[in-house]
Order: structure tokens, then sequence, then C-alpha cells
């Protein structure tokens, strides 16, 4: 039966409800956590550089692109079907890219991680970039850079990022390396290095 303004409780009750789930709806998305997460962000892999022993004091037995540094994180992930060095293996797979590397990082004693299986080098450096940084600020206002690249094992393709901490600021940022001789090219070790 129709109330005096010719609408049916029917009706009212219908209004009622879609208003209440649009209320809801609005109040869902301003409450519900303001900032989204990146999906491809692995919070277990997360590095904060800044966060690392500071870079002010030698030795500094690398080089990269003639900047003195220390390495602070070695990341390893498999390209394909390739197995990643165990922790005995790794300093014999850093001398594999630049002579005397596996040297300097039993002394540096940077992190080491092993990530899953990756798709590309690309992307590897791109997501890379998102996990070890400085938060807040881009990589290239900082003293650290990312060197990212791969090298033959007998099984296939292993890429391999290095975080360098640089005895000053730098504008280096992330560095690709296309091709695994690269790494002699962008890195270098002191010989008295060890």
């Amino acid at each position: 039966m129709p109330d005096t303004l010719g609408f049916s409780p029917t009706l009212v009750g219908a209004a009622l409800l879609v208003g209440l789930v649009v209320v809801i709806v609005v109040l869902r998305s301003v409450f519900s956590g303001k900032k989204k997460k990146d999906s491809l962000i692995d919070e277990s892999r997360l590095v904060d550089l800044s966060e690392l022993p500071r870079q002010e004091e030698g030795p500094f037995d690398l080089r990269v692109q003639n900047v003195p540094g220390r390495l602070g994180v070695v990341v390893f992930a498999p390209l394909g079907g390739v197995r990643p060095p165990s922790k005995t293996d790794t300093f014999a797979v850093l001398n594999t890219l630049v002579p005397g590397l596996g040297a300097v990082a039993r002394r540096d004693e940077p992190l080491v991680q092993t990530w899953p299986k990756q798709v590309s080098v690309t992307g590897f450096a791109n997501i890379l970039a998102r996990h070890l940084m400085v938060p807040g600020r881009d990589l290239t206002e900082t003293n650290w850079c990312l060197l990212v690249g791969k090298t033959k094992r007998p099984d296939g393709l292993l890429l391999v990022g290095l975080a360098i901490g640089m005895e000053a600021a730098n504008r280096l940022g992330v560095l690709r390396l296309a091709d695994e001789m690269q790494w002699m090219q962008f890195l270098q070790v002191d010989a008295r290095a060890g």
C-alpha cells in the first residue's frame, strides 16, 4: 500500500539498501590501507642499503667506473634450470666474474641472497633495484650503485647483482651489463685486495 507521497515501502527499502552499500564501499576504500603494496616486492628480500655498515672507511679495493667502493650485497638468481651456487661456491663464482672479487667478498662479508628463477636480465635488474634501495631516495642520489649481469655456469646462465657502497655519493645508479665480459670493464679489483 503506497504512502502519502506515492512511494512503496519496497522501493524505499531498496533505495536505503543501495545507499548503505555505497557508503560501505566508500568507507572501505578510504580506510583500507592508504598505501597499496607493490605486488613485485617480496618483503623477505628487501634490503635497506642505508642500514648496512657505512662505507666511509676503507679499504676500498673495488672500483666501479673508477669510483672506489666496497661490496655490500650479492644476489644470485638462476635463469632457467641453473642451480644457484652453494655458500661454499659463492667466492669461486665471484672470482669468475672478476679475478680477486671472491677475496674481496671474504673480507667485506656482504649480505648474500639467492633468489628464485628469473625470466630475463632486464627484468632481474628492475626487480633488484626495487629490493636493494635507500628508502625515499633515488639510487643516483646515494653512495650506492648496483651492477647487474650474468655469468655462464656448466648448466646454463646465472644472474648476479652486486650492491657496491662507494666512498662518496655518485650518479652511477643501476648498471646493466649486457655481456658477461663487461664485468671486468665495469668492475676492477685492486691487486692488493685480500
